[in-house]
């Protein structure tokens, strides 16, 4: 797994490859959601009958450490900042299907690397699992001298539906946390995002 380190503002100034990345995850995840959810075709940000959609990655797609996000409850994620409240090895963010850390039925999401929106970051190291891959570890100790640090992957992930979705940390202090997923997800019922409110579990 290759990564770049670097400041959140500065992405698309300072890293075309991120713009590569995403062109390429796009294109990919594209093509996957029009052979799995076939007849249906690609309809954008706008799409209608018979279309599937594009959004940015919603946090209401996933659950925070424990339930104890001070914003919602039973753990759902409104926006990206939650509570990190037990130091040590934690799962910070799971799939917010069942009981499993599920992505949920009719989403998949093309996920090109993660922020940390906050000057405080309380975590030394991420890793992830998404379904049976484990990916390795993350030292994100550099990343503490820069102002809202990015991980940026060199090449992205697909979370597809129904599969599990894991980042894992060590906490290193206690306090809110900021961290968002970048990238882009697709929807096979864009009604259910037209529908609801905003911040609502999908």
């Amino acid at each position: 797994m290759s990564y770049v380190i670097c400041e959140y503002e500065k992405v698309k100034q300072q890293f075309p490859e991120f713009k590569a990345t995403m062109t390429a995850l796009h294109s990919e995840l594209k093509a996957k959601c029009a052979a799995d959810w076939s007849p249906k075709t690609f309809g954008g940000l706008a799409p209608t009958a018979g279309q599937f959609g594009e959004t940015t990655i919603l946090p209401a797609l996933f659950r925070d450490d424990a339930g104890v996000n001070l914003a919602a409850p039973a753990g759902f994620m409104p926006t990206w900042e939650q509570w990190l409240n037990v130091l040590g090895h934690r799962t910070i963010m799971t799939g917010s299907s069942g009981a499993g850390g599920i992505i949920p039925e009719d989403y998949k999401i093309g996920l090109a690397g993660i922020a940390f929106l906050d000057k405080a970051i309380r975590i030394s190291e991420i890793k992830m699992q998404i379904s049976d891959k484990k990916l390795p570890r993350i030292n994100i100790e550099e990343a503490l001298a820069y102002n809202k640090p990015a991980i940026i992957f060199e090449t992205g992930y697909i979370l597809d539906e129904e599969t599990g979705f894991d980042l894992y940390a060590y906490v290193t202090t206690r306090g809110p946390q900021r961290i968002k997923l970048l990238g882009l997800q697709m929807n096979r019922v864009p009604n259910r995002l037209q529908v609801t409110n905003t911040g609502a579990t999908l």
